[in-house]
Protein backbone atom coordinates (compact mmCIF):
# COMPACT_ATOMS: atom_id res chain seq x y z
CA UNK A 1 0.00 0.00 0.00
CA UNK A 2 1.13 2.95 -0.59
CA UNK A 3 2.22 5.84 1.88
CA UNK A 4 -0.52 8.66 0.92
CA UNK A 5 -3.25 5.77 0.47
CA UNK A 6 -2.24 4.19 3.83
CA UNK A 7 -1.53 7.95 5.66
CA UNK A 8 -5.41 8.96 4.42
CA UNK A 9 -7.06 6.03 6.70
CA UNK A 10 -5.29 7.19 10.05
CA UNK A 11 -5.65 9.51 12.71
CA UNK A 12 -4.91 12.68 12.47
CA UNK A 13 -0.64 13.05 14.51
CA UNK A 14 -1.90 16.08 16.16
CA UNK A 15 -5.43 15.81 17.67
CA UNK A 16 -5.48 11.64 17.25
CA UNK A 17 -9.20 12.15 15.95
CA UNK A 18 -9.83 10.05 12.53
CA UNK A 19 -10.21 11.87 9.69
CA UNK A 20 -8.99 11.26 6.08
CA UNK A 21 -5.51 13.57 5.73
CA UNK A 22 -5.08 16.24 3.20
CA UNK A 23 -2.19 15.65 0.83
CA UNK A 24 -0.21 18.87 2.91
CA UNK A 25 -0.81 16.72 5.91
CA UNK A 26 1.53 14.01 4.48
CA UNK A 27 4.29 16.34 2.96
CA UNK A 28 7.26 13.99 3.57
CA UNK A 29 9.84 16.54 3.41
CA UNK A 30 10.77 18.47 6.44
CA UNK A 31 10.56 17.46 10.15
CA UNK A 32 7.31 16.75 9.92
CA UNK A 33 8.12 13.47 7.80
CA UNK A 34 9.95 12.35 10.87
CA UNK A 35 7.08 13.31 13.24
CA UNK A 36 4.40 11.50 10.55
CA UNK A 37 6.69 8.48 10.29
CA UNK A 38 7.09 8.02 13.72
CA UNK A 39 3.25 8.33 14.06
CA UNK A 40 3.00 5.66 10.97
CA UNK A 41 5.31 3.35 13.11
CA UNK A 42 3.43 3.90 16.16
CA UNK A 43 -0.15 3.27 14.34
CA UNK A 44 1.01 0.07 12.86
CA UNK A 45 2.87 -1.63 15.92
CA UNK A 46 -0.36 -0.53 17.97
CA UNK A 47 -2.73 -2.16 16.10
CA UNK A 48 -0.32 -5.55 15.47
CA UNK A 49 0.14 -5.58 19.28
CA UNK A 50 -3.25 -4.30 20.38
CA UNK A 51 -1.78 -2.54 23.56
CA UNK A 52 -0.71 1.29 24.41
CA UNK A 53 1.74 1.68 27.64
CA UNK A 54 -0.92 2.49 30.89
CA UNK A 55 0.61 5.71 32.14
CA UNK A 56 -0.19 6.56 36.12
CA UNK A 57 -1.32 10.33 36.85
CA UNK A 58 -1.07 11.95 40.10
CA UNK A 59 -3.26 14.88 41.44
CA UNK A 60 -1.06 17.75 42.91
CA UNK A 61 -2.53 19.26 45.34
CA UNK A 62 -4.84 15.69 45.72
CA UNK A 63 -7.47 17.34 47.34
CA UNK A 64 -7.47 20.78 45.25
CA UNK A 65 -9.09 23.95 46.30
CA UNK A 66 -10.86 26.57 44.39
CA UNK A 67 -7.89 29.05 43.53
CA UNK A 68 -5.28 26.33 43.70
CA UNK A 69 -2.82 25.46 40.90
CA UNK A 70 -3.57 22.27 40.10
CA UNK A 71 -1.07 19.61 38.15
CA UNK A 72 -2.03 16.28 36.49
CA UNK A 73 1.16 15.08 36.69
CA UNK A 74 1.96 11.98 34.54
CA UNK A 75 4.46 9.43 35.68
CA UNK A 76 6.45 6.67 33.99
CA UNK A 77 6.54 8.04 30.21
CA UNK A 78 8.43 5.50 28.24
CA UNK A 79 10.67 7.30 25.55
CA UNK A 80 11.11 10.74 23.82
CA UNK A 81 7.58 12.74 24.18
CA UNK A 82 6.33 13.29 20.76
CA UNK A 83 3.17 14.99 21.39
CA UNK A 84 0.93 15.06 24.28
CA UNK A 85 -3.15 15.90 24.14
CA UNK A 86 -5.27 16.18 26.79
CA UNK A 87 -9.34 15.23 26.96
CA UNK A 88 -11.95 16.39 29.26
CA UNK A 89 -13.93 12.82 29.79
CA UNK A 90 -12.83 9.31 28.91
CA UNK A 91 -13.02 9.93 25.64
CA UNK A 92 -10.08 10.80 23.06
CA UNK A 93 -12.66 12.16 20.33
CA UNK A 94 -11.35 15.83 19.01
CA UNK A 95 -14.75 17.04 20.34
CA UNK A 96 -13.28 16.47 24.00
CA UNK A 97 -10.01 17.70 23.36
CA UNK A 98 -8.37 19.94 25.91
CA UNK A 99 -5.40 20.61 23.63
CA UNK A 100 -2.22 19.03 22.69
CA UNK A 101 1.15 20.00 23.24
CA UNK A 102 3.95 19.56 20.53
CA UNK A 103 7.20 21.59 19.61
CA UNK A 104 7.09 23.20 22.72
CA UNK A 105 3.36 24.81 21.73
CA UNK A 106 -0.13 24.45 23.18
CA UNK A 107 -2.59 23.58 20.47
CA UNK A 108 -6.29 24.21 21.35
CA UNK A 109 -8.89 21.84 21.20
CA UNK A 110 -12.39 22.09 21.37
CA UNK A 111 -12.33 21.86 25.24
CA UNK A 112 -9.73 24.20 25.47
CA UNK A 113 -9.93 26.84 28.33
CA UNK A 114 -7.52 28.93 29.54
CA UNK A 115 -6.07 28.00 32.82
CA UNK A 116 -4.55 25.03 31.35
CA UNK A 117 -1.37 24.50 30.09
CA UNK A 118 0.93 21.25 29.06
CA UNK A 119 4.33 21.09 30.20
CA UNK A 120 7.55 19.15 28.54
CA UNK A 121 6.72 15.72 31.16
CA UNK A 122 3.30 15.92 29.58
CA UNK A 123 1.73 17.04 32.94
CA UNK A 124 -1.43 19.16 32.55
CA UNK A 125 -1.00 22.09 34.57
CA UNK A 126 -4.36 23.96 35.60
CA UNK A 127 -3.92 27.89 36.74
CA UNK A 128 -7.04 29.17 39.23
CA UNK A 129 -8.84 26.02 39.81
CA UNK A 130 -12.81 25.76 39.84
CA UNK A 131 -14.71 23.11 40.69
CA UNK A 132 -16.23 23.10 37.64
CA UNK A 133 -13.30 21.88 36.65
CA UNK A 134 -13.89 18.59 38.82
CA UNK A 135 -14.80 15.41 36.50
CA UNK A 136 -12.33 12.44 34.68
CA UNK A 137 -9.10 13.65 32.25
CA UNK A 138 -7.65 11.38 29.42
CA UNK A 139 -3.99 11.71 28.55
CA UNK A 140 -2.18 10.58 25.48
CA UNK A 141 1.26 10.65 24.92
CA UNK A 142 3.03 9.50 21.36
CA UNK A 143 6.26 8.77 22.13
CA UNK A 144 9.50 7.50 19.80
CA UNK A 145 8.38 3.89 21.45
CA UNK A 146 4.66 3.76 21.67
CA UNK A 147 1.77 5.27 22.50
CA UNK A 148 0.40 6.13 26.08
CA UNK A 149 -2.26 6.71 27.83
CA UNK A 150 -3.44 7.12 31.28
CA UNK A 151 -7.03 8.71 33.14
CA UNK A 152 -7.68 10.45 35.63
CA UNK A 153 -10.54 11.66 38.01
CA UNK A 154 -9.83 15.19 40.05
CA UNK A 155 -12.32 15.97 42.97
CA UNK A 156 -11.17 19.28 44.28
CA UNK A 157 -13.46 22.07 46.63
Amino acid sequence: MELETFAKCLFCPVTMSPRFLRKEDIDMSGSHSAILGGFILSVLLHACLGASTKLKIDVIPSNPKAGNTVTLNVIGVEGTILFTSWYRGLSTSATDQILTHVNGKDIKGEKFFSDASCSQNGSLVIQNFQTSFNGEYTVQIQTNINLQDGQVTVNGE
